[in-house]
């Protein structure tokens, strides 16, 4: 117990202040203990096998090594266009279905979500015949003699994008979607009505508008990107290896856990470092934006 003074100076006994939980804090309680448990444990664990005995070797083998930094290198980039290609694909098809009646809304998310009822290994493998040299895609252009011979798409970089466009388009649409459904159209007829072509009105207007969409479709799709593992293997050649391959060979292969941990380490940081960006990038536009408005 502890003694304060009233307004007239006599002292006032009060009762000591004990802390109090918040009763939210119990229902979110089982989530951090899961998240505890099954996420940040691992996560700790896997950065103490990367520092045996607290040493960097691995790292300094990783960044020192030429084939380690190709990889990588190759699956920034490749995750890069991917990313590209995916959101200039799912943006036109977010619009439709943001803009196009209730009947193709209807067959555009019927589409949509078929692939998710289809494993992603099946997915992988009906890419390869359609892309093998005697495969559908092959044999269509030489019945249509666009081409006399049979052309490479498969083991390449070209059939791993594909791939990963065909599995990442659901992903992207979304998100683009969700912030095209809100945009008034009747912004477009005004803009219209004051004399402005249809692409222009779409450039100063509409893509403006729905850059928050088209920002979180391509972190989303960069990221999933980013540890693309089976897709790569069936459709690629180890000379287009990705980081992921890399991973799952030290650990499965050739039995390093401790190389293969430092991979596992250096992509979330690398991914932790591209999230910035994205989030830089976002930040700068939304204060380009306020600073037009307040103009």
């Amino acid at each position: 117990m502890t003694v304060s003074t009233n307004d007239r100076g006599l002292p006032v006994a009060t009762a000591p202040r004990t802390f109090r939980v918040p009763p939210a804090f119990w229902l979110i309680a089982p989530a951090i203990l899961f998240l505890a448990l099954f996420f940040v444990f691992p996560l700790l664990k896997l950065v103490a096998i990367s520092l045996p005995g607290g040493s960097i070797e691995y790292y300094e083998q990783i960044f020192t090594t030429p084939v380690f930094l190709r990889v990588i290198g190759e699956t920034f980039r490749v995750s890069l266009i991917v990313t590209v290609v995916t959101v200039a694909v799912a943006y036109p098809y977010a619009y439709a279905m943001a803009h196009g009646g209730r009947a193709i809304l209807l067959v555009l998310t019927i589409a949509l979500l078929i692939p998710f009822w289809v494993s992603l290994l099946l997915r992988s493998f009906s890419w390869i015949v359609l892309l093998q040299n005697s495969g559908l895609i092959n044999d269509f252009l030489i019945a249509t003699g666009l081409i006399e011979k049979p052309v490479r798409l498969i083991r390449t970089p070209f059939g791993v994008m594909i791939g990963m466009v065909h599995i990442l388009l659901p992903y992207a649409v979304l998100p683009l979607y969700t912030v095209m459904k809100k945009i008034d159209l009747r912004l477009m007829e005004a803009s219209s009505i004051c004399g402005a072509s249809w692409l222009k009105g779409f450039a100063r207007i509409y893509f403006p508008l729905s850059l928050p969409g088209v920002m979180a479709s391509a972190i989303l799709a960069f990221t999933l990107a980013l540890g693309f593992y089976i897709t790569p293997a069936l459709l690629g050649s180890p000379r287009d290896m990705m980081i992921a391959q890399m991973i799952a060979g030290q650990f499965n292969e050739q039995l390093n856990f401790g190389l293969g941990a430092a991979l596992a380490v250096v992509l979330m940081v690398l991914t932790a470092v591209a999230f910035g960006l994205f989030g830089a990038v976002r930040t700068a536009l939304q204060l380009r934006g306020r600073s037009k408005d307040g103009m």
